[in-house]
């Protein structure tokens, strides 16, 4: 646990992450089914998949679901293969801040 000490104590190493992830936050999103914007951006947890620093959800209001991912460029393309290739997303839940993740 050195070099964890060393960054503070786990409610500031928390808080230091979150930031991290909300310095990366977009603006705004464009609609994928519309082309709408959509300025309601939620974090998503990024465990479980390296090279992924973090991922943006936005719901529209026509349904369409929009995702923006930063991080790693094989990496980002690798999660959206992924979700174009899932005929039938299921996400998983957590809370709105990022944390408490838990795969549906």
């Amino acid at each position: 646990m050195g070099q964890a000490k060393q960054r503070g104590n786990r409610e500031q190493r928390v808080a230091q992450a979150q930031a991290k992830i909300e310095a990366t936050r977009p603006e705004k999103l464009v609609c994928n089914g519309c082309g709408a914007d959509v300025t309601t951006i939620h974090p998503v947890s990024t465990r479980g998949l390296p090279g992924v620093e973090a991922i943006w959800l936005g719901q529209c209001d026509c349904g369409q679901t929009t995702f923006a991912a930063n991080g790693k460029p094989e990496a980002v393309q690798a999660f959206f293969d992924a979700l174009s290739a899932d005929t039938e997303l299921t996400l998983g839940s957590q809370r709105r801040d990022g944390s408490g993740h838990e795969t549906a």
